[in-house]
């Protein structure tokens, strides 16, 4: 008999003859004769016994004498197991595992998922059937056929997959870049509903993104874009309604000039005209202008491809409009925009004057300032006592266009005091043709943290300004763009300062009173200038400058204040320096002034902490300033139940923060099926084209 007979006869005397059993079996015997004699067993009479062996072998009521029950508990400590109501004693009285730890993992797992019993399993293992051989093979087939099920759903997925390509997008400060494994661009609205309800079904993420202007990346994922830029159209110009209606991709410049013939323009511009219309409201980009709200609140009716609902229109006119309002200020996350509807304004030329101001004038005038000027901006300059003055408005229609003016008219002349602080700190850089940005940034790679040699930068700004007061007449949208300088890191935030101009709290001006006192005292190496602006207020409940839960019959007015730092040189440890100042410069503004002023940040250039507590705190801050951002998660819930449309930045702030992935993580919490093919396949693409560029 084998072990296992001998083991199913415990108290069965029959011993082997001895020339016919193994060195395992004699032990067995040995064992056995001196337990049942109740003597201790002289080590001599059997081999060596190990304890391991032993282990493996011993059961109870298999080689026990009758009425003896041994108990094994693995200790708590998780080493020896502890042996108690044992009737026996002896040198080979030992302890042994239980009988799932004596099986193989598999097995073990089997028999504790199932109430197995593991050693018949593994018994009837050993003879080919029944038990862990048939859980075995059961778990094999399971395994088969869920990498099978993968691979269809992968091979499925990428029969319907919208055509795309990989590519590597970057902002247009260059702050931010992302290797994107599927970019798309549809070339028909058709075509976007079907890329959509694909990311939907497969649940993949499949991220809007307009130019890629925005300083915080806000469209940037790297599982998947969708790309309007192919959807530029001009729908239809309304002359009489005063509206245009256009496919979201178009650019702001070139509907721009599509309306010229119609005598009509946009109400309000930002500083840059290359924004596509759909990203361009969705942020709530603004312009400045105390009477003027943000571009979202322009925008009177919207298509929107969404993956819960599919394609729906949204307007102001509808029975409820929380939903347009929602949408059309929603940072891509509710919907692909595909057509917008804005209201514009006759086409108009501006007649602006810039000069410069102390800050005591512009305590003094601010308030008839702001009510004279259809469009005003200050340019604070840091460290001076400078305050650049922009104001423009509409120049009759039947007026003579008037010549610009200027205190220099030499451009050599304007930049003169700039170029001869380069000359002074970096003798070897030729300045030769170079216009004002470029020398504040040569001016600034000198040694750009450096509080002393900042200050010197802006002094010499401040005279530039000095130097170039004067005006100008041309197009509204010719005079409210401007050059915003290189490659910079940008914070702006918006703050309500009065239900209207004419009863401002004064809260504008105090929130640069105290700003600047921070830069002074903290030693902050703040470049120029700090940008203020204003606007009136939005019904959009996630705008920066919402009127959600005032009173609506107030315009509101709102501040947008932001703060920058340049990054003038392409070295690596350089940008990685000012980044670092430029986050605790934001940050120490926010700690000083946010909670104070009920600050909100622009969506374009809020950032997403990287710390697990930061995140909360800047969750939390979003609640408190937003009171839509519980109603935006009911709505997000039924146009984009799987948030397939989101990324990190807006499952971190407004959406499902379960749903951020962690560095280095390709997928989101829902486990998109299919994609460990996939990144597979993605990862031997990438490592072929290493090797072939090697």
């Amino acid at each position: 008999e084998d072990k296992r007979s001998l083991a199913s006869r415990p108290n069965s005397p029959h011993v082997l003859p001895a020339q016919a059993m193994s060195g395992r079996q004699s032990m067995l015997a040995a064992v056995r004769r001196a337990l049942a004699s109740a003597a201790p067993l002289d080590p001599s009479s059997a081999p060596r016994l190990a304890p391991r062996a032993l282990g493996e072998l011993v059961r109870p009521g298999a080689i026990l004498p009758s009425g003896v029950v041994v108990v094994a508990r693995r200790s708590a400590s998780g080493g020896r197991a502890g042996v108690a109501a044992a009737s026996y004693r002896g040198p080979f009285a030992t302890a042994h595992p239980s009988k799932e730890e004596n099986m193989p993992f598999a097995a073990r797992h089997l028999a504790v998922r199932f109430g197995g019993d593991g050693a018949a399993d593994a018994g009837a293992h050993a003879k080919g059937g029944g038990g862990s051989g048939l859980h075995l093979r059961a778990l094999r087939y399971i395994v088969a056929a869920l990498a099978a099920a993968e691979v269809a759903l992968w091979a499925s997925s990428q029969a319907s997959a919208p055509e795309a390509e990989e590519q590597t997008v970057s902002n247009w400060s260059g702050t931010q870049h992302v290797d994107c494994a599927r970019y798309a661009q549809p070339e028909s609205v058709d075509a976007l509903a079907k890329a959509v309800e694909w990311a939907h079904t497969h649940r993949r993420r499949l991220r809007p993104v307009g130019s890629a202007l925005s300083p915080n990346g806000a469209a940037f994922n790297a599982e998947g874009m969708i790309s309007l830029a192919l959807l530029d159209e001009l729908v239809r110009v309304d002359r009489d309604a005063m509206t245009v209606t256009t496919q979201a991709g178009a650019r702001v410049l070139e509907l721009v000039e599509k309306l010229r013939p119609h005598g009509l323009t946009l109400a309000n511009y930002a500083s840059i005209r290359e924004q596509q219309i759909g990203g361009f409201t969705q942020v709530g980009a603004h312009g400045t202008g105390a009477l003027i709200p943000p571009l979202d609140e322009t925008v009177t009716s919207l298509a929107l491809v969404t993956p819960g609902e599919g394609l729906i229109r949204l307007s102001e006119d509808d029975e409820d409009p929380e939903r347009f309002r929602m949408a059309r200020c929603a940072i891509g996350s509710l919907g692909v925009a595909s057509e917008v509807t804005l209201r514009c304004v006759p086409a108009h030329r501006l007649l602006e004057r810039t000069w410069t101001a102390t800050h005591e004038e512009v305590w003094k005038n601010h308030d008839k300032w702001l009510k004279e000027h259809q469009h005003i901006r200050y340019m604070w300059i840091p460290h001076t006592d400078t305050v650049v003055v922009v104001g423009s408005n509409p120049l009759a229609a039947n007026a003579k266009v008037p010549k610009p003016t200027s205190a220099f008219k030499s451009e050599a002349k304007k930049t003169e005091p700039m170029v001869k602080l380069l000359k002074e700190v970096a003798p070897g850089v030729d300045a030769t043709g170079m216009g004002f940005g470029q020398l504040r940034d040569e001016l600034l790679k000198v040694n750009p943290l450096d509080l002393e040699h900042v200050k010197r930068c802006n002094a010499a700004e401040a005279e530039f300004w000095r130097r170039n007061a004067g005006t100008r007449c041309d197009w509204s949208d010719q005079i409210l763009g401007f050059d915003c300088g290189g490659e910079q890191h940008v914070y702006e935030i918006a703050f309500r300062t009065g239900d209207d101009v004419d009863s401002n709290t004064g809260a504008d001006l105090a929130y640069m009173k105290e700003l600047l006192a921070m830069i002074e005292r903290e030693g902050i190496p703040a470049p120029a200038p700090i940008e203020q602006r204003w606007s009136a207020g939005s019904k959009s409940p996630l705008s920066p400058a919402t009127n959600d839960g005032r009173d609506p019959s107030k315009p509101g007015l709102h501040s947008w204040i932001g703060i920058i730092m340049y990054l003038p040189s392409p070295d690596p440890t350089s940008r990685a320096a000012i980044t670092e100042a430029f986050k605790s410069y934001a940050k120490k503004e926010e700690a000083a002034l946010g909670e104070k002023y009920g600050i909100r940040t622009h969506w374009a250039k809020i950032e997403l902490p990287e710390g697990d507590e930061e995140r909360r705190e800047a969750r939390a801050r979003i609640e408190s300033r937003y009171p839509g951002a519980d109603r935006f998660r009911k709505i997000r819930a039924e146009l984009d139940p799987k948030g397939v449309l989101g990324n990190n930045l807006i499952e971190g702030l407004l959406g499902d923060p379960k749903r951020v992935l962690r560095p280095g993580q390709s997928r989101s919490d829902w486990m998109a099926p299919g994609e460990y093919v996939e990144a597979a396949i993605r990862s031997a693409r990438r490592a072929t084209r290493s090797t072939t560029d090697a």
